[in-house]
């Protein structure tokens, strides 16, 4: 085995991955409003995109919504993937300095729930997607929203200082950095919007929802970790799991992936356990059935985004490819200029 075997590996998953009926017109839709706010600056930009895909595995978080709620959850990960892109970018020309200010910029915009004036496109699509977004629910689940946005802004600021360290984040460390600015805390948010429902604080704060949170977050990113490997070993990327085992516990890359795929069935398992476990908090609280339906089309889309992530990684998204022919076609160059523009 090698790294470049890891992006097709199959990774066997007891959750059935459910998409959207509508996913490609949701990925041309979600291009044109992209492109509206100047995230994609060109013809080749527009086809790059539609190879990476971001609203096809959109679809697989939101599979019974109403169109116009997934191509809300769309451009939230299309924003959630261009920062991502462009922390790389910030990362490969020493540009951590302008990331931070695009960084701030944006909890601005979440702090502010929107922001006027000329910005840069990331930051005028975010300031859109927030004014559509937060009213949506009360107070109490924007505040939650809200969180979970800084923390994953925060958490791209502890992956940077590791990356310029060039250190790897010890074993303990690495599942909350990793949790933290993954951004499937605030997309599970997204599911109680698309959802038509809201779950009360009691139960979104006890034991078997966060972890169901922690887990659905835990397991993506160990996927992500597998399939993204050979990438981010070219880039000498050292915000991965196999990497960590690799550096700290003095792995060998065949003993690291087993580890690795060890942790994704033991989080499984805990997914399972806490999907179970909320029958009886539900129960404590005396929730409504309309409440108690909610939660379990939150907790199914949880699970169908993780089935279909991991078939996204290997069959529909170039994203993650360790082709080197392909990767031109993976990468949108969204150029230095962008974070100047802060």
């Amino acid at each position: 085995m090698n790294e470049q075997d890891l992006r097709h590996l199959e990774i066997p998953l007891p959750f059935p991955p459910q998409r959207h009926s509508m996913s490609d017109r949701a990925q041309e839709r979600v291009q044109i409003w992209a492109q509206r706010f100047g995230l994609l600056q060109d013809e080749a930009a527009a086809r790059k995109f539609e190879s990476l895909g971001y609203a096809r595995f959109s679809a697989y978080w939101c599979p019974t919504s109403s169109f116009a709620d997934m191509l809300l959850v769309a451009e939230w990960i299309t924003v959630f993937f261009v920062f991502d892109d462009l922390q790389d970018l910030a990362i490969t020309t020493g540009r951590l300095d302008d990331y931070d200010r695009l960084r701030h910029a944006a909890l601005q915009v979440v702090h502010e729930r929107g922001v006027a004036g000329p910005v840069p496109p990331v930051i005028a699509a975010l300031s859109n997607l927030c004014t559509r977004t937060f009213p949506r629910n009360s107070e109490a689940w924007a505040r939650r929203f809200a969180l979970n946005l800084e923390l994953w802004l925060v958490g791209h600021a502890r992956e940077n200082a590791f990356r310029q360290a060039g250190k790897s984040p010890s074993p303990e460390e690495y599942p909350r950095l990793r949790r933290d600015a993954c951004t499937v805390l605030p997309t599970v948010d997204l599911a109680e919007v698309i959802e038509h429902t809201e779950i009360p604080d009691a139960l979104y704060y006890g034991p078997a929802y966060q972890e169901i949170i922690a887990t659905t977050a835990d397991i993506m990113c160990l996927i992500n970790d597998l399939h993204s490997l050979a990438i981010e070993t070219d880039s000498e990327d050292t915000i991965n799991l196999v990497t960590t085992l690799q550096h700290h516990l003095g792995m060998e890359l065949p003993q690291a992936v087993t580890e690795v795929r060890r942790s994704i069935d033991v989080r499984i398992a805990d997914n399972q356990a806490a999907a179970q476990a909320i029958t009886a908090e539900m129960d404590a609280l005396q929730l409504p059935p309309r409440i108690r339906n909610g939660v379990r089309r939150c907790i199914r889309d949880c699970q169908s985004a993780i089935a279909g992530m991991e078939l996204w990684d290997r069959t529909d998204t170039l994203r993650f490819t360790p082709d080197a022919d392909l990767r031109d076609a993976r990468n949108i160059d969204y150029g230095n200029g962008f974070l100047d523009r802060v």
